[in-house]
């Protein structure tokens, strides 16, 4: 297709990236996945988005970092929990190891959009009819719209997550506002805890929260980042700290330092009616 005046193809290893370079910003979308991996904002030249620099860009194995698209599960699948040596049901859903395709690309007064869909949205694991579709908006700040519609004849119901990597200084000196309420915590089995006051970071975090904030904010020294959601019924705040970094091959061993993930989820289900579209929207500044 022919791409707006503001978008180009490039090649990174063996994954294609559409790159965004307009008046406002500088972005890039891997083809592999669907997933944002750098918005750069002209006004203060600071990168929000974190890659790992251990990750593969192979096209075959799901990307560290960057703004994976979870669909439509979160997570371990309920059979993988069940069965945990059943690996035909990948962690997170099926989207995110797909070759997704540019469905159309406009420049406007406020920047550039960029609409992509997967190869497909039928796989194991899910029984709904749907079409997913990724809009991108890459202006002074960053939209992300993830849209499920019901193209069948019966209500179907799914999980999902805009799994955003958020880069920062120094994850030890940063801090979180703006949730409240109660979350779960992966890492003490699932138990409810009230959330702290003080949200800060010393250890392994991997925590649902369960509830809406409209906006969360990450404090990093004098670089704030605003994450702003609708659609979600969660939000998802995880750093793997520093013995899960070591284990993992993908990630650097010092690499949790410099990164926080604060995720626009749908952890609990959504359900979807016959012909309507659900939108889980993350948009960053």
């Amino acid at each position: 297709m022919l791409l707006s005046s503001s978008c180009s193809i490039i090649t990174r290893d063996n994954i294609q990236l559409l790159r965004i370079d307009n008046a406002f910003a500088i972005a890039e979308i891997s083809l592999f996945g669907g997933q944002l991996l750098s918005f750069i904002p002209r006004q203060d030249q600071r990168e929000r988005i974190w890659l790992s620099q251990a990750a593969s860009l192979d096209g075959k194995q799901a990307i560290r970092g960057g703004v994976p698209v979870c669909w439509p599960w979160f997570g371990d699948h309920a059979i993988k929990r069940q069965q945990p040596n059943n690996n035909d049901f990948p962690a997170h859903g099926y989207v995110r190891t797909q070759q997704w395709q540019i469905i159309n690309t406009v420049d406007n007064a406020s920047g550039s959009q960029v609409t992509l869909k997967p190869q497909s949205s039928l796989g194991a694991g899910f029984a709904g009819k749907a079409e997913l579709t990724l809009i991108v908006d890459v202006g002074k700040h960053c939209s992300l719209q993830l849209l499920t519609t019901n193209t069948g004849d019966e209500s179907f119901t799914y999980r999902c997550a805009l799994h955003t990597y958020f880069a920062v200084n120094n994850v030890n000196d940063c801090a979180v506002s703006g949730l409240s309420g109660k979350y779960l915590d992966k890492t003490r089995g699932m138990q409810e805890f009230s959330t702290p006051q003080s949200y800060r970071f010393s250890e392994e975090t991997d925590r649902v929260h369960l509830s809406q904030p409209a906006l969360v904010k990450i404090e990093n020294g004098n670089e704030p980042i605003e994450v702003h959601s609708t659609g979600h019924d969660s939000i998802v705040v995880w750093n793997p700290w520093q013995a899960k970094s070591i284990a993992m091959k993908d990630m650097q061993d010092e690499g949790y330092l410099s990164m926080l993930c604060v995720e626009t989820a749908i952890t609990q289900g959504q359900v979807v009616a016959v012909g309507e579209t659900h939108v889980l929207q993350q948009i960053i500044v």
